[in-house]
């Protein structure tokens, strides 16, 4: 294996190979900034470009775009609260409250770090479950995919602590807006009012700039007026990098478990970062010793949520080359350029030379290290415009994410629809629901309803119960969802005994 790796390394490192994952890197880390385009969409526009490549050099100029935007988007997530890339969605809920409470650079440093351990555990895991590759994803089917939403859902109780209700009012609220559109079953529109633009459901992308960027950029304006976004700073000192760095290392349990569920939610296909990010980040909010303060700077979510995003491309990757099967949106965009240029996808690939994996795998490290050095140099000095006055930030951010929503579909609607959803999102946070749970209700919704049908018409209602992988998740989700409870009963008796 390592001297593929190296061969491999080499092959990539050839002239001009540097070159073109230079360019790539800086294409995604632009796109990673605007918001709205996106990983994807990037890397399909850039396909194009790489007729006239040589495969090798293709495959890591495609790989070098998909994944440097994820590190751009952290940079506008963390500081502006605007997610570049949909998965990066969720690094806004503790990123932007540490910006504004002067740790800026501490979840830059925390979030860039913590992806690099996410990609390269992704990539270790890919290597070495590759032999097994067909038992682990055929195990996966409709009941466990209906659980794995299940579970996800059950995090709107984890993370609206004090406020379940209210949490799961906005979940509920989330689920209504995931059914508009097609039925899955028998294809008539619901709650489409005789729009064909809603005929796909809601996008993703214009809810979640509208929700988080949208609302902020409206309270930045109309409540703190010439403010600027930092409201506080770390006494004694501002925050640096390292201490990112080492709050990634002292939080380890973190950063493992979160590269475990992103692995796992990646072999699902469909799935995607912007499901891995938000269940890691819940699941860190339920090990955590303070969960209390997950949603107003906790760093453990910062971490969670990158290292997830990016331990995903890893097993993303494993249905991709394994079966052709992509694990998500940017991996069905990277098989299309994969095909393009004649990778051997599928079992003869496994059964073949496994040189082109090494390829692969290198091809999505070399660049995201070289994005890294260069989110933390850039990043760094971008700090500086979260200390603008908010009455000159706002209207130029809010600009800039329209016109991203914009750039998607170059549709008018989304714009429209961005909009909607900021004034929603404001009205949420100035009365105590929770943005977090309707986003993660509207991810999951769609597969949560399919999965369901799939599962009745194929296994029948017992399916959820037979299957071993259903049945633990079942389980686990029962125990999340159920343990505080009983905690707090056994607790309360306790405490009535001493009495």
């Amino acid at each position: 294996m390592i001297e593929g790796l190296v061969s491999a390394t080499a092959q990539v490192l050839t002239w001009p190979g540097p070159a073109f994952i230079i360019l790539g890197v800086a294409v995604g880390l632009v796109v990673g900034v605007l918001p709205g385009i996106g990983g994807a969409g990037a890397t399909a526009l850039m396909i194009p470009i790489t007729y006239a490549m040589e495969p090798e050099h293709a495959i890591a100029f495609l790989f070098a775009v998909a994944t440097s935007s994820g590190l751009g988007g952290q940079i506008t997530a963390i500081l502006v609260n605007i997610p570049g890339d949909p998965p990066n969605a969720a690094t806004t809920l503790d990123g932007y409250p540490m910006t504004r409470a002067g740790r800026a650079a501490e979840a830059l440093g925390a979030a860039t770090f913590g992806s690099i351990i996410g990609a390269v555990f992704g990539m270790a895991m890919l290597l070495a479950v590759l032999p097994l590759a067909r038992n682990i994803v055929l195990a996966f089917s409709y009941p466990e995919f209906f659980m794995i939403a299940i579970s996800g859902l059950v995090m709107i109780a984890t993370l609206t602590r004090g406020q379940t209700y209210k949490g799961l009012i906005a979940g509920g609220v989330g689920l209504l807006l995931a059914f508009i559109g097609l039925d899955p079953i028998n294809g008539n529109p619901r709650f489409t009012f005789g729009q064909l633009y809603l005929w796909d459901g809601i996008d993703i992308v214009p809810a979640l700039v509208g929700l988080f960027a949208g609302a902020e950029m409206l309270s930045l304006y109309s409540t703190r007026g010439s403010a600027s976004i930092v409201e506080s700073t770390i006494e004694g000192r501002q925050s640096t990098l390292l201490d990112g760095v080492r709050s990634t290392i002292r939080h380890w349990r973190t950063v493992v478990v979160s590269s475990i569920v992103g692995f796992l939610v990646g072999l699902v296909p469909g799935l995607g970062g912007t499901v891995a990010s938000f269940m890691a980040y819940g699941q860190a909010a339920r090990m955590s010793k303070h969960p209390e303060q997950f949603g107003h700077g906790a760093v453990e979510g910062v971490i969670a949520a990158e290292t997830a995003n990016d331990a995903d491309k890893g097993g993303g990757l494993l249905p991709t080359i394994a079966f052709g099967i992509p694990g998500g949106t940017l991996m069905a965009v990277l098989l299309a350029g994969l095909l393009l240029h004649g990778v051997p996808i599928g079992p003869q690939l496994l059964r073949g030379d496994l040189h082109i994996v090494y390829v692969l795998v290198v091809s999505s490290l070399i660049p995201r290290f070289l994005a890294a050095i260069v989110v933390l140099a850039v990043g760094a000095r971008a700090i500086v415009i979260t200390r603008l006055r908010g009455d000159v930030l706002a209207p130029v951010i809010s600009v800039v994410s329209l016109i991203g929503v914009y750039a998607v579909n170059n549709e008018v609607r989304d714009v429209v629809l961005a909009l909607a959803f900021a004034y929603v999102g404001y009205a949420m946070e100035r009365n105590g629901f929770s943005r977090i749970a309707l986003v993660i209700a509207l991810v999951l919704g769609g597969l949560v309803e399919a999965s369901l049908h799939q599962t009745l018409g194929t296994f029948g209602i017992g399916g959820f119960v037979t299957r071993p992988i259903s049945l633990g998740l079942l389980a686990v989700t029962l125990v999340a969802l159920l343990g505080p409870l009983v905690r707090r009963r056994i607790q309360t008796a306790g405490m009535a005994g001493a009495a």
